[in-house]
């Protein structure tokens, strides 16, 4: 029978054990667990965005997460055409929008309910008047449109209509700035800008211990795979062995033993020594 030396059977046992631990870890990503996982987040763009809004409510909240399922179902909630920028990764979510300012008090207590804030932010304008300077010069700019519209009206001379023409176009320039300037303070009053930073926390205690229950899971049937293994190759190696000596193949080990065998004695002297009765020697002999 096939026998295992003590060592090599010392040795495949802590290879059993240390190859079945380490499949348990990098399946289960316990190697990743005990890292230091600071997420870098490149939060440049979604900054500027947001910082340079002129908004009369800016809200930021920023969260620390076992799980970003909640973050990703709020974000998905939002009106596509309100989202200014979104960045999804699988560790964190980062997302700039605009909500209608009398949907944000709502919205905040959504936000307020999601477990891992780390820092919540708003800024309030408050009530925002109409600027008055805007509305008057709006105004004037629209009286003085009408105005060079009846004189170009009542002009014959082409050359004072090519001249009222042109004071016309750059009014109405200054009409066009000055009515984008008011669309965007409108806009700005009704909508709120907020912007959501999520990371996800992989030390969390539910992922920490699912972790281990998956390493656990891994490493008993990888130890358990791996010794049936072990033995189903021991006995298929005995197998061949056996056959091998049936088909009168020998292996190096069984030769050598025999030719040893054989060779003990292969070329001893022998020495033969002849004595009288008295005991006296009388002749020697060797022979081979």
């Amino acid at each position: 029978m096939f026998r295992l030396r003590k060592e090599i059977k010392f040795v495949l046992i802590v290879f059993t054990i240390f190859l079945s631990i380490l499949l348990g870890i990098k399946r289960s990503n316990l190697d990743k667990m005990f890292v230091q996982n600071d997420v870098e987040i490149d939060s440049n763009v979604a900054n500027n965005i947001f910082e340079n809004s002129f908004n009369n409510n800016k809200i930021r909240f920023d969260y620390q997460v076992e799980d970003l399922t909640e973050i990703n179902s709020l974000t998905a909630d939002v009106n596509k055409t309100e989202i200014l920028y979104l960045e999804i990764k699988s560790n964190y979510n980062l997302v700039v929008f605009e909500t209608p300012s009398e949907t944000s008090d709502k919205l905040l207590t959504k936000l307020r309910d999601i477990t891992g804030i780390s820092n919540e932010n708003i800024q309030r304008a408050g009530p925002v008047i109409e600027s008055t300077d805007l509305k008057e010069n709006l105004n004037n700019n629209q009286i003085a449109k009408k105005r060079i519209q009846n004189l170009i009206n009542d002009s014959v001379s082409p050359d004072r209509i090519q001249r009222f023409r042109s004071q016309l176009d750059v009014i109405q320039a200054k009409i066009d700035s000055l009515s984008i300037r008011k669309d965007i303070q409108k806009h700005n009053a009704e909508f709120d800008i907020i912007m959501l930073s999520a990371v996800r926390n992989i030390n969390g205690n539910s992922v920490l211990r699912k972790s281990m229950n998956i390493f656990v899971m891994t490493t008993f049937a990888s130890l358990v795979l791996l010794i049936i293994g072990f033995i189903i190759s021991y006995y298929i190696f005995v197998l061949m062995n056996k056959l091998m000596l049936v088909l009168g193949i020998r292996t190096s080990r069984g030769s050598g033993s025999n030719y040893n065998y054989n060779y003990k004695g292969y070329g001893r002297k022998t020495k033969r020594v002849y004595k009288d009765e008295n005991g006296n020697v009388i002749k020697k002999e060797d022979k081979d």
